[in-house]
């Protein structure tokens, strides 16, 4: 099976309209990420390429959505979410349920998504340790 580049991206710029649209409404941009985190832990062993760029993508995206951070440019979480939106759907390029070519054009899409803001991800870590620091200061305790 032959993936498409072009295809893919197509379906990628869709999903990033819908996450355009998401992210207006909290609730609809939590359950998004919610149901995408839930599937791919359901599918951890076909993503351990891109398993820890996805726990980060994981993460920013609730703490934007929450409010609790917001220094992310507007483009690059409609990127991430778009990301996350593509991954979620079962039925793309190559459809989730194809043994194991189901999810390259999911991963090659998330790998994409993560080199166009690793930047914004670098800052985005640096706010989260930065986080950590202050509870263990405040509190005297370690964090886990």
């Amino acid at each position: 099976m032959k993936m498409n580049r072009q295809k893919i991206l197509d379906f990628f710029r869709k999903s990033e309209n819908r996450a355009t649209v998401i992210l207006k409404d909290k609730s609809k941009a939590n359950t998004t990420i919610k149901d995408a985190l839930g599937k791919a832990v359901s599918n951890k062993g076909q993503l351990d390429g891109v398993w820890e760029k996805m726990v980060l993508l994981f993460a920013v995206s609730k703490d934007y959505v929450n409010g609790n951070y917001t220094e992310i440019p507007k483009r690059s979480i409609v990127a991430i979410l778009g990301g996350l939106v593509y991954f979620l759907s079962p039925i793309d390029v190559v459809p989730d349920f194809v043994p194991v070519l189901g999810f390259i054009d999911d991963i090659f899409i998330l790998n994409l998504v993560y080199r166009q803001v690793v930047k914004d991800l670098e800052n985005y870590k640096a706010w989260k340790d930065a986080q950590i620091e202050y509870i263990e200061d405040v509190d005297g305790s370690t964090a886990t």
